[in-house]
Formats: structure tokens, C-alpha cells, sequence
């Protein structure tokens, strides 16, 4: 039914923030870190683009809290804590560092304008509040506006208007360096204090906190941030500030006194999304979507894992061809004893190909290997249980066409994908409902999403993050080459065993002072934007390694390069060698590979292929 395919298509079709109303209320997800988010002290949440940081922030704010009540929580007015959301705007907040004015107005002219975003967020507070509870005291908002230099204004409504009106008035000021009227300016938190007192003397906040939620901190320059850690700082119950930002996104500790700085714990707390029960949250926001299609009508399983089935070992080896190399293996043996072929041909076909796999990684005769596998039985189950899943990727070594060489499907594959990202997992599953409608679904029968559908889903996703990585920042193009050259060599590493440990997918980088130097911007840049992962070094290898971190590129790529998404075993790569794919891209992906073949234009992947004259400078 073309109804239900409809109503499939939208189930994670919408995975950011900017949800409407009623959907936030009926779609929201209670992340696993709320219970730390809404305590008295203030807070920084940590995580990269699509990690929930807006959408947990957004659910503090009063109109979201409104709606969830409209779904039947609580009302309102019992709620613990009432929030506002203000957004830092990049481009508004970089004209006051831009501006002709001078340091010391630069500074007042920004708390002005801080002042009065937050406040015409209480303005609204305020509006929403009396409509709750009509009978409720007036809220006296003069106090407010006098902190402004407002006179005859003790109206929410009004004062939001006249606030508007200063904002336009402000922005001219700034943007034509001082050359308009100059507005009357206010101090640094005193409006935002004011309103809380307000709002307590009107009976609204009776053991009750006032969240004032920043978003995207790090888009504010370091004078900025300085100002706002200073509002943080000296903020007092009922007023705390919720922060979220980017990793690295905290520029400067220090407040307008230099000697004055933001600690942890004693002024905040930071609560780091990655480390913050990722699994569990995802599944539950995907089952509560899956569950209220299944109330619509709309035939689908309510249990994720049964949405998205995974593939045993077996069902994989099957699909990729390992018959086909078993078959080869046994031709090998040809001159064997008849013995010796009648047992490897007792072995199932997810077995014996793994024989010629272990061949080609040793070099040692197949017939040796025979011998000793039908010798050694449990160390043969052993080495399979060690490099099996590694060996799936050379299965396809030489398939030319291949429109799958390795599969990534099962929920917690797309957990390992998304490392932390709910909005990576959701847009994973949303390609993959539309890869399986592709393939055919008739609307009716009980809807899960094929191996196949996901991995074109998996595939789909990498490619997309990998074409919006130059538009990201400064270092884009760099970041992107870097992205596309250590692919490339896990890829190569995945196809061709010989020599080297099974996984081989983190890395390390070495080096020269002067090239390391000149690559670490660009890796820190590429984990703030989530090119890159970055962990403590495990074991050290030299003192030459630069810092003491282990790389990987973000996993949401393994799909795309065809190489495994499980951290595994790392690699050491010369800074001098990722530089160098800025102008000498082939010579660099040798040093980088160290040894073997590339794998000929011809047989790799498509969606590698497209990227070629890179590939070959």
C-alpha cells in the first residue's frame, strides 16, 4: 500500500533538531545523560555534529517541556526547571570582533547584545507562563527593562518589542563602527539576574531552576567566550547556564579578569556524549519510531534487531563467494593423497576457502596446509576465529564487477558506524528503508531491511559525509585528502594479507618536528569536524610519535573504503608522507602502504574509482 511505504519513508526521514512541535514532543528521547544536565550546576555538553548536543538542549526549553506536557507527562508549571535556547549565530557574533570599535566598546556592545538575545527568550518565558496560568501574579517586568534603560514598559510583550527594536538599532551601530546613534548600553548579566528575580517574586519559579541553554559555543571568538565564562562563573541558583559545544570548542578559561578563570569541577561540570551510554540511547529513540508506526498500522517489526537483521559469518562467507575459492583450493589439491581430499572435501564450504586464504598469507604449499589442518584441528578453528572476519574482505579480491564485496548490516554494525552520532544512526537507517524500497517492498508483508539494503545504506552515508568535508572548515581540503588517502590504504590492506596483522585500521604519526607540526592543525581540525577519531596511544612505540594519540578516520567511512569498522590494530604513518599528498598524492600512498600492489583501476571499487586521478597524482 502506497500509504504505508509513505509513512515508512518518513519514519527517519527527519534525524536533526529542527523538528516541528509535535513531532519533538512525540519523537523525543530522553538522552542518557539528562539526569546530570538538569542539576543546579552549570554545564558543557561535549560532541561533534549530530551527536544530540542541540536537540538535548532544545528539550530544556520551555516550549519543549510545553509540549511533552500536552502528551501527557505534567503540566507545565510542575515541571523542575523552565529553559531558554539561545543559538550563537557565526556570522552575527563575528561583527563585533570585525568592528571599528574599540576593544573596550567591542566588549560592552557584545554583552549588550547577549543581554538582549536571552532576554527576549524570557520575554517569550514570561508570555508562555501567564498563558499556563492565567490566574497566576503578574510578572513585573519594569526592573527588566530599566536594567535597559526602558521607561514605561511592564509588559513581557512590550518589552520583547522594544528589545527587537534595540537589536536592530545595535546591529547598525556595530556594523557601521560606531557612526549611528549609540545605544544605551546594559551591564554585563545584570538583565539576566534581574529576570530571575522577577520571575521569582511572581511566584514562578518556587524551587524551580532557569536554564540558559548556549548553543554552538564554539563559534564565539575567544573575547566573546571570555565575557560569557564570567556570566557562568558568578552565576547563582536559580540561574545556570547549560552549554553545548564542539570538542575543543572551549577556546579560552579565563573570564574578564585574567586572573580569574573557569574550573572544573568547582565552577562546572562537562558531560561528554561520546561516554555517555551511546548504544542503548540510539536504540531506544529507533524502537520508540519503529513502535509508533507499528501503532499507525504501518507493518514493521517494533524490535530493531529484527528491522535490521545481521548476517552470521556463515550467510556472509556464502554470499561473497567462498565457494568459488573453495573450489580452487581443492583444484590445488589435486596431487594430494585421496585421503587427504576426501577430508577437506567433508569441510563446508565456509571452512575450506579458508585454506587458500592462508595460503596466500603464508606462501606456504597448500598441501602442507592440508596436512597440518587435518593434524591440527582446534589451532586451525583458532586461526579462523582470529583472521576469519579479516578474510571476508579478500574474498573478493579480483571480483571484477562486484556489486557488493563485503556486507555491514545488524544494529550494532550501524552503532559501530554512527560511534557516538545519533543523527549518523538515524540517517543510516533512513537510506536503508530507501535502498529497500528500491529493491521492492510491497507495503503490505512485514517490512526488514535486506544485508544488501544496508550496506548500499552504509555506503550511501560515507560518501555523503566524505563530498561535505571540504565546505567544513579552513582545512576542508586537506582534511579531505587525508580522509581519501588513509582509505585508500586500509582498502588495500583489507584486500591483501600478506605480511601484516589482520584489521589494520587506527593509526599513529611520526616524524620530523617540522611536518609534524604542520599536520597536527589539520588532524585536530578533522576530529572537531568528525573526519577523525582520536584516543589515548595504548602502547607507545617511539618517542618520535607525535603526542600521544591514536587516530582512526571516523568509522561512518568504513563502508565506503570497504575495510573493517571493529578497532582493531594500528599502523605508523610518517608526517612527512601525509604532507606530501598535497603535491605528490601517488608517491605518498606508496610510502603510506609500504608494500604490495595497489589493486588495478579496474578492479576496485566504484566507488573508489571515482576518485582515481587522485589516487594516481
Amino acid at each position: 500500500m502506497s500509504s504505508n511505504k509513505e509513512a515508512v519513508q518518513q519514519l527517519f526521514g527527519d534525524y536533526r533538531a529542527e523538528w516541528s512541535q509535535p513531532d519533538f514532543a512525540s519523537l523525543f528521547t530522553p538522552p542518557p545523560y539528562s539526569e546530570k544536565l538538569v542539576h543546579a550546576r552549570p554545564s558543557f555538553l561535549v560532541g561533534g555534529r549530530g551527536t544530540g548536543k542541540t536537540t538535548a538542549l532544545r528539550s530544556l526549553r520551555f516550549d519543549a517541556a510545553h509540549a511533552r506536557s500536552q502528551a501527557g507527562e505534567a503540566s507545565a508549571h510542575h515541571l523542575s526547571h523552565y529553559g531558554i535556547y539561545v543559538r550563537i549565530n557565526k556570522n552575527r557574533v563575528r561583527a563585533f570582533s570585525v568592528t571599528e570599535l574599540s576593544a573596550n566598546d567591542r566588549q560592552r556592545a557584545f554583552a549588550h547584545y547577549f543581554n538582549i538575545l536571552t532576554c527576549i527568550e524570557l520575554c517569550q518565558l514570561c508570555s508562555w507562563l501567564e498563558r499556563d496560568r492565567p490566574s497566576g501574579k503578574r510578572i513585573a517586568v519594569e526592573p527588566v527593562a530599566a536594567t535597559f534603560g526602558l521607561k514605561d514598559v511592564n509588559d513581557p510583550r512590550r518589552l520583547q518589542a522594544a528589545l527587537t527594536d534595540g537589536l536592530t538599532a545595535l546591529e547598525l551601530y556595530v556594523n557601521n563602527g560606531g557612526r549611528t546613534t549609540p545605544p544605551v548600553l546594559s551591564a554585563n548579566d545584570a538583565p539576566l539576574k534581574m529576570f530571575a528575580a522577577v520571575l521569582s517574586d511572581a511566584g514562578y519559579l518556587d524551587n524551580k531552576l532557569l536554564f540558559c541553554c548556549i548553543d554552538e559555543y564554539e563559534n564565539l571568538a575567544v573575547e566573546q567566550q571570555s565575557m560569557l565564562n564570567a556570566y557562568i562563573k558568578h552565576s547563582e541558583p536559580p540561574l545556570s547556564y547549560k552549554i553545548g559545544m564542539r570538542r575543543e570548542g572551549l577556546k579560552t578559561h579565563h573570564t574578564l579578569d585574567e586572573g580569574d578563570q573557569l574550573s572544573t569541577p568547582d565552577d562546572y561540570a562537562i558531560i561528554d556524549i561520546a561516554e555517555e551510554r551511546f548504544d542503548t540511547f540510539a536504540e531506544s529513540v529507533a524502537n520508540q519510531r519503529l513502535s509508533s508506526a507499528k501503532k499507525r498500522g504501518v507493518p514493521v517489526h517494533e524490535s530493531l534487531t529484527d528491522f535490521l537483521p545481521e548476517m552470521s559469518f556463515e550467510e556472509e562467507a556464502k554470499e561473497l563467494g567462498c565457494a568459488r575459492v573453495a573450489a580452487h583450493a581443492a583444484l590445488a589439491l589435486r596431487d594430494a593423497p585421496a585421503d587427504l581430499q576426501d577430508w577437506f572435501s567433508s569441510l563446508p564450504p565456509t571452512k575450506a576457502y579458508f585454506l587458500q586464504y592462508w595460503h596466500e598469507s603464508s606462501n606456504e604449499p597448500v598441501i602442507a596446509l592440508a596436512k597440518n589442518w587435518r593434524e591440527n584441528p582446534s589451532e586451525w578453528d583458532t586461526r579462523l576465529g582470529n583472521y576469519g572476519y579479516s578474510s571476508l574482505f579478500w574474498l573478493s579480491k579480483g571480483r571484477k564487477g562486484a556489486r557488493i564485496r563485503k556486507y555491514y548490516a545488524g544494529v550494532g554494525t550501524f552503532l559501530a558506524l554512527a560511534s557516538g552520532n545519533i543523527r549518523f544512526f538515524l540517517e543510516l537507517i533512513d537510506e536503508a528503508i530507501q535502498a529497500q524500497l528500491e529493491l521492492g517492498w510491497d507495503g503490505e508483508s512485514m517490512l526488514a531491511i535486506t544485508p544488501r539494503a544496508q550496506t548500499e545504506s552504509a555506503r550511501l552515508v560515507g560518501k555523503r559525509r566524505l563530498a561535505q568535508l571540504e565546505g567544513l572548515s579552513e582545512h576542508g581540503v586537506e582534511i579531505k585528502r587525508l580522509v581519501l588517502a588513509i582509505g585508500k590504504t586500509f582498502f588495500e590492506f583489507a584486500r591483501d594479507p600478506i605480511g601484516r596483522a589482520p584489521e589494520q585500521n587506527s593509526f599513529v604519526v611520526n616524524g620530523d618536528p617540522a611536518s609534524c607540526a604542520r599536520i597536527q592543525p589539520i588532524l585536530n581540525d578533522g576530529v572537531a569536524n568528525l573526519a577523525f577519531e582520536v584516543t589515548a596511544k595504548t602502547k607507545p612505540t617511539s618517542e618520535l610519535e607525535m603526542r600521544d594519540d591514536e587516530y582512526r578516520l571516523h568509522p561512518i567511512f568504513c563502508a565506503f573504503f570497504e575495510y573493517s569498522h571493529r578497532r582493531k590494530r594500528r599502523v605508523t604513518f610518517q608526517a612527512s608522507s601525509l604532507v606530501k599528498l598535497s603535491t605528490r598524492p601517488s608517491a605518498a600512498l606508496a610510502e603510506m602502504m609500504n608494500s604490495g600492489n595497489p589493486t588495478p583501476t579496474d578492479e576496485l571499487p566504484t566507488q573508489l574509482a571515482m576518485f582515481t586521478d587522485f589516487y594516481q597524482g
